[in-house]
């Protein structure tokens, strides 16, 4: 069933259409590639792989949802609506209340999913951490518990949640939509600060430090669609009453972006090590068909002096995979024992860590 409109009406559903294909597009891709990525580098499956990978069916489950109220209507004004059926409102409202949930959920999963990342990388014997991010996960969970039960139970009767012409009362939607989006931003703003002190106390160089710094925001870029929606919200939400069908597509600009950068961004890393994986596999497997003696002669000559080579992917040291998602880093400085060497003399596709000691006699 559809909504035949004559030509020419304006209507705002066209373009959030096309943006829901192509988010859907890339969020699919990008999972794909995740999971890929552990397949080929042989990475251990953690929790972080289980929320993100599950956050790709909630958003796909939100998107069909807007897409089929585009179908009826969504980005027309009301009043077109109205004058042409009725009826199509209250099914509208049905796709609205039930996307609402898989929102929740499709912007919630990725922050548990990083921050069970975090829980893996960093496994260094820290308390704060520890405490920090027990904290954030309970934050989230009971954020998404609590929104689930706000939205099943935010009319009286239930149904008039979708039949606004049903007696009954409901909660204040504007600032409901309003603290949600706040918290959400506090949330977000948290987990993208929890790693600057690990990483920024690592003992390697400035450059390295700012890079990982730099590897992380981009890693966790949400934020900024994160604040847009909380900005959306203020300016968009208190006219939904007046025309929602119209004004109702600019606020999911900012949701179905956050939604899908959220997933995007936590499989960055997975990307980057697969990216790194093939790269390496590729060298080597050149410099094989080269038979490049060296190479060889630089591993014999790295054991004969009880020193381990270091060759492909795998086996890059931790601070690569801070940034790649190769494995877990255990050389995160919490003390002044941590310490990451920096001093790998580069042969090919080799590395000689070297150790020098002088004891006196």
């Amino acid at each position: 069933m559809g909504l035949d409109v004559p030509a020419g009406t304006p209507d705002r559903g066209q373009g959030m259409a096309a943006l829901l294909i192509v988010l859907l597009v890339l969020t699919t891709l990008m999972t794909t590639i995740r999971i890929a990525s552990k397949l080929v580098t042989k990475q251990r499956w953690w929790w972080d792989d289980f929320f993100a990978i599950l956050s790709l069916p909630t958003e796909i489950v939100m998107f069909g949802l807007l897409l089929a109220w585009k179908h009826i209507g969504l980005g027309l004004h009301m009043d077109l609506i109205l004058a042409t059926d009725p009826t199509l409102l209250i099914t509208g409202g049905r796709y609205f209340y039930v996307a609402t949930m898989f929102f929740d959920s499709s912007i919630c999963l990725p922050k548990l999913s990083v921050i069970f990342f975090y829980a893996r990388v960093f496994r260094a014997n820290d308390r704060s951490l520890r405490i920090q991010l027990w904290a954030l996960g309970l934050i989230v969970a009971g954020w998404l518990f609590s929104a689930y039960l706000v939205t099943i139970f935010q009319c009286h009767p239930v149904e008039k949640a979708w039949n606004t012409s049903m007696p009954g009362t409901c909660v204040n939607t504007y600032r409901w939509f309003l603290a949600t989006a706040a918290l959400s931003c506090v949330v977000d703003i948290w987990i993208l600060l929890v790693p600057i002190p690990r990483v920024w106390g690592l003992q390697v160089s400035r450059r390295r430090r700012i890079c990982l710094l730099i590897a992380f925001f981009l890693a966790y870029s949400v934020i900024v669609l994160s604040i847009g929606r909380l900005v959306a919200t203020v300016q968009i939400v208190p006219r939904l009453t007046h025309d929602e069908t119209w004004e109702m597509p600019v606020y999911m600009y900012w949701a179905s972006l956050e939604a899908s950068i959220s997933i995007i961004s936590v499989s960055t890393p997975n990307a980057t090590a697969l990216v790194k994986n093939l790269w390496h596999r590729k060298n080597r497997d050149s410099k094989k068909t080269t038979g490049q003696g060296s190479s060889r002669y630089g591993s014999v000559a790295a054991r004969s002096r009880g020193h381990r080579p270091i060759s492909g992917p795998n086996d890059h040291d931790s601070i690569d995979k801070l940034v790649t998602g190769g494995g877990d880093l255990e050389a995160v400085a919490s003390g002044p024992g941590d310490h990451i060497s920096e001093t790998d003399i580069a042969l090919g596709d080799i590395r000689v860590k070297t150790d020098i000691q002088v004891q006196r006699k």
